[in-house]
């Protein structure tokens, strides 16, 4: 177990966790992107697909691609994230994550969601000082994230001693959508440093 309280345990995910990995995978989704993305693209949504897909992430790509549920005392799971080395697509072209300057691997959060009814109460600062803090523990001292800009979780990465670090526009779902990535250049510092905060 990564992060106790009161509230929430943020431990690695099992398979058996995946229905409720994708519950807050696509209620996230739904409340964070709405006027943000096509209505067609949330409502295409699907549970048992996403809980398929995620149970098979955790099943076979454990080492590679950790991922991390934060769960109530009574069972339920109010929080995920997903984390691995960059991917050499995502990598912003230039600063310090650039290829040409690296020296060491870069990590990469994949994913990072909270129930929104779980908002705002620590969940997210657990689930990213357990991603952070298993990134570093790789040998990954930088990491970044891209999220939409216009998402409002751009500010709670600024709270989580993120810098923004590049911006782009993509062609997703037949629209254009313009994203920022923040990133750290010490994973193991931010990771305690947030980890030392309670996750209630």
């Amino acid at each position: 177990m990564l992060v106790s309280s009161a509230m929430v345990a943020i431990a690695r995910a099992a398979p058996s966790d995946a229905p409720g990995i994708a519950r807050v995978y696509v209620d996230s989704w739904r409340h964070a992107y709405a006027g943000l993305l096509p209505d067609r693209v949330l409502v295409g949504l699907n549970y048992e697909r996403h809980s398929r897909e995620w149970a098979w992430v955790v099943a076979n790509r454990g080492d590679v691609q950790p991922v991390f549920a934060a769960r109530t005392p009574k069972g339920r799971i109010v929080g995920m994230a997903s984390v691995g080395l960059s991917r050499a697509k995502d990598r912003p072209a230039d600063g310090p994550y650039a290829s040409s300057t690296l020296t060491a691997p870069v990590g990469e959060i994949y994913t990072l969601y909270v129930d929104p009814d779980w908002q705002d109460r620590g969940v997210g600062r657990g689930l990213l000082a357990a991603g952070l803090g298993n990134l570093a523990a790789r040998g990954c001292r930088r990491a970044f994230l891209w999220v939409l800009r216009e998402n409002p979780a751009c500010f709670f990465y600024e709270r989580m001693a993120a810098t923004r670090i590049a911006q782009r526009r993509e062609r997703l779902w037949g629209c254009d959508v313009d994203e920022v990535a923040y990133g750290w250049t010490d994973t193991g510092a931010v990771a305690a440093k947030l980890g030392s905060c309670s996750a209630s």
